[in-house]
């Protein structure tokens, strides 16, 4: 008997898809929410946020890309917690991009964004932190990290994973009862 094979798009679960939503939410309200003048608030924030985050990534590492973006995840989450719950960035860097912001005081946090405004010298783990610039791309992103070059290859991958049919075996497509079939309700 001849084994024959098909296309077939697959059924896509994510485990804990609601705990993702949630921290990406407090991320907002991280970033955007007027919190007042104390960047306290922000800095726990961002932590949970980063530890739901790795929560998810933990229930779904049956997943090559989810694992890829964990990773990602894994470099900022450590030089955050390592510079005070913020992400660093430097002066230098910001210049890359344009001008520092009239407002922008070293030591405190950059509003609107997930950075504290540190002296290269006060960075801890500066090799992971928002160094990196491109100026295709420096009106949309102040600077970026090379965890967030590693999120944007893990999310291609899980997109790829997810948009791309698998092949199947014929013999595995008669399996399924025929009543499933019939219904469109394929596993």
């Amino acid at each position: 008997m001849s084994a024959r094979r098909r296309l077939r798009f697959h059924k896509v679960v994510f485990r804990l898809g609601v705990v993702a939503l949630l921290a990406l939410s407090v991320q907002v309200i991280a970033i955007r929410a007027p919190l007042g003048d104390d960047d306290l608030p922000r800095r726990i924030l961002l932590v949970i946020s980063y530890t739901l985050l790795l929560a998810f990534i933990g229930a779904n590492v049956n997943r090559i890309g989810i694992v890829v973006i964990g990773a990602g995840l894994l470099l900022n989450f450590v030089a955050i917690v390592a510079n005070g719950g913020l992400m660093a960035i430097t002066p230098e860097t910001i210049l890359k991009t344009g001008s520092l912001p009239h407002d922008a005081v070293v030591g405190e946090w950059l509003p609107g964004t997930k950075d504290i405004l540190l002296e290269r010298e006060d960075v801890h783990l500066w090799f992971f932190t928002d160094r990196l610039t491109w100026d295709a791309i420096s009106s949309v992103f102040r600077a970026f990290s090379i965890g967030d070059v590693i999120i944007v290859a893990g999310l291609a991958v899980t997109l790829l994973d997810l948009l791309l049919p698998r092949l199947v075996r014929a013999a595995d497509d008669q399996a399924i009862p025929a009543a499933s079939r019939e219904n469109g309700n394929l596993p």
